[in-house]
């Protein structure tokens, strides 16, 4: 279990009784219980729902409320995100509603504030089997002017009022708090601007919130819990979003979600995890722990199955029409790793191969799921045996050796070389790997580098796209290696001359016995985007790889894929035919033969290079190899 996050409360101003005890009227959200909206209960607070002396504007409370509104998993783990149906502040309606789900509820009169914003936003569970989406009503509202406060300051506030679409307590699903509505109130207090002050000092605010009962539901310990943890994920969350960058390394970069959008991939993985999960789960043979490589191939085949929906304009089997492949029967509708009409897919899809497949289940879902494809790897799984034949069959135990190794390893006296002999060897030509087909490379380890090349390679009049998601850092001759990290002098793949002093090192961190310390530099350089991330090995492997890819002319993007994994870049490459087949075709080959002519220099030559790729490969074989700690298993080359 992870360590539980440090509170942003001020212990000390709690009470240390139960809420039920310390509950009063609320003094800005004030019902009358003559009126209609009286007749709901009354609105309360408390002194253990009050945070003082926060240093944020309104305006940062304002920002993080409206990423959390499209983003409740921060607050839920049992939540997926939230749909946005209808907003007043972009004047688009039901993006995603169906019918009228998408109309707002009436909004209450709130004296001293005005409304400023509505949203109505549909709460997504992760699993849809135990907990239903619920419709959910924002109001947002500020005070139409800012209040003189006693002591001179100027009293900024914001209000936002969360109110479930439901007639009773019943209907209310189990993730959201027993409550007819909640809000959240911001007081900021800065003293006021003046013609030689225009920036007055940082605001001392105070953020509490306010609830209204179900009558004559009690406030239980549940409920109590949940307002604390509320309160505290917005202080944390403002207090982050304050400190940091928008980059790669927070919940809201740019590469995440770049690609496809969220709502199609965990959809998509919600129905797999649904259908596969529990069946793999049971069968499950390796002696790793299932559920994680599980559930990330999962992830995996989600972002595939709405990439290729995007890409090439097919869908899995249950959304084809006149689709007759049943539940028992979806592998065997998969006779060839050549396209197949019956499967009614868009002729423009080319099939896949998952290089270093490890376990299979990838292949496994996606043959399932109705793309043709099949997966290799160095060593076959214990996990091979539980899949159907017609499975099984498309999981081969075979060794890849590149082509520009293979061709090395061609003359009498290295065929020669012991453990060469009785390889079942791919070469990186017809018919062994088809010439159009998406490549997967997924913690490929020893191939991930070459998964650009190997495509480049294949078809060089039209380099085949790619998803490679990188894991254990290695050279092209398969031994483990750590890049330096890029920079201008490497843009084009030329290292720098202090590439020796970072090699092969440990990851830059501090010096000290502060466990601590060690901890957040840890977490840091798994953040991409980050200055540690960019130096460790896997950062820099990741650039190595976008750089190689981007060499051989591939336009590269790079996303966060949502797996269960701290390894969970994707690294996506595409690239346009190449025009003629005389001089493009020739300038290709030549760009891949200039990378690995130069990647090799370092172990000491192509032939040398090619020699110790054999016999890691034999090696491997014999001892299951690799990394080893994962499901995945990484005997790859």
């Amino acid at each position: 279990m992870g360590k539980a996050k440090k509170s942003q409360r001020d212990v000390a101003r709690l009470s240390g009784k139960p809420l039920s005890e310390t509950l009063e009227p609320s003094s800005v959200l004030c019902t009358n219980p003559g009126t209609e909206e009286g007749q709901e209960g009354q609105w309360v607070t408390s002194p253990d729902l009050t945070e003082y002396g926060l240093s944020f504007s309104t305006d940062n409370v304002q920002e993080t409320t409206f990423f959390l509104l499209a983003n409740p998993g921060l607050n839920s783990t049992v939540l997926f995100r939230a749909d946005i149906l209808f907003d007043t502040g972009t004047g688009t309606e039901a993006s995603r509603g169906e019918g009228n789900c998408g109309t707002p509820l009436p909004a209450r009169d709130v004296p001293e504030f005005e409304l400023s914003r509505t949203i109505v936003r549909r709460l997504i569970p992760r699993n849809s089997q135990l907990d239903r989406p619920l419709d959910q009503t924002c109001h947002f509202y500020l005070s139409p002017t800012a209040a003189a406060g006693t002591d001179g300051t100027e009293q900024k506030r914001f209000l936002a009022i969360y109110t479930p679409h439901v007639s009773s307590k019943e209907e209310l699903p189990y993730y959201h708090p027993m409550l007819r509505s909640l809000a959240f109130l911001y007081d900021a207090s800065s003293p006021p601007s003046t013609p030689t002050d225009p920036k007055p000092e940082t605001p001392a605010g105070v953020m509490s919130i306010h609830i209204l009962p179900w009558q004559p539901e009690p406030v239980h310990n549940r409920l109590e819990r949940t307002l604390s943890k509320l309160l505290d994920v917005q202080i944390r969350l403002t207090k982050r979003r304050l400190t940091e960058i928008p980059t790669a390394r927070s919940p809201y970069a740019p590469i995440k979600d770049n690609v496809i959008p969220r709502h199609r991939v965990q959809d998509t993985y919600s129905r797999l995890k649904t259908r596969y999960a529990a069946e793999l789960c049971s069968r499950w043979v390796e002696s790793t722990e299932p559920s994680k490589h599980i559930f990330e191939d999962l992830g995996v085949a989600a972002f595939l199955i709405e990439f290729w929906r995007e890409m090439y304009g097919c869908v899995p089997v249950d959304e084809r029409q006149d689709s007759s492949t049943t539940e028992s029967g979806r592998a065997e509708g998969v006779e060839s790793t050549e396209l197949d009409s019956d499967l009614s897919l868009s002729s423009k899809f080319p099939g896949f191969v998952d290089i270093a497949c490890g376990n299979g289940v990838l292949v496994y879902i996606l043959l399932q799921e109705g793309y043709p494809g099949w997966g290799f790897d160095a060593r076959r799984r214990k996990t091979w045996d539980i899949f159907p034949a017609s499975v099984q069959e498309y999981l081969r135990e075979e060794i890849y050796i590149p082509k520009p190794f293979a061709d090395e390893l061609s003359s009498p006296q290295d065929l020669n070389l012991p453990g060469l002999k009785g390889i079942k060897a791919h070469s990186a030509t017809p018919p062994t790997l088809p010439r159009t087909t998406f490549i997967i490379s997924n913690h490929a380890d020893e191939l991930t580098l070459w998964t650009p090349l190997l495509a480049a390679i294949l078809n060089p009049t039209h380099p085949q796209p790619f998803l490679a998601i990188p894991c254990c850092s290695h050279s092209l001759s398969g031994a483990r290696y750590r890049y330096p990290p890029q920079t201008s002098s490497t843009s084009k793949g030329k290292e720098s001359t202090t590439e020796s002093g970072i090699g092969e090192g440990p990851d830059s961190g501090p010096k000290s016995g502060d466990l601590k310390a060690l901890r957040a530099s840890k977490l840091t350089a798994s953040t991409p985007g980050s200055a540690a991330f960019n130096k460790s090995s896997y950062g820099t492997l990741t650039e190595k790889l976008v750089s190689l890819a981007a060499e051989v002319g591939y336009d590269v993007e790079k996303t966060l894929l949502r797996i269960p994994s701290t390894r969970n870049i994707g690294v996506l490459g595409r690239m346009t035919a190449v025009d003629g087949v005389g001089e493009g075709e020739k300038e290709i080959l030549d760009r891949v033969s200039e990378i690995v002519a130069r990647e090799c220099a370092r172990d000491g030559g192509l032939n040398l290079a090619a020699r110790a790729w054999v016999e890691r490969a034999v090696g491997l074989t014999a001892a299951g190899g690799g990394c080893g700690a994962n499901g995945q298993s990484h005997a790859h080359v």
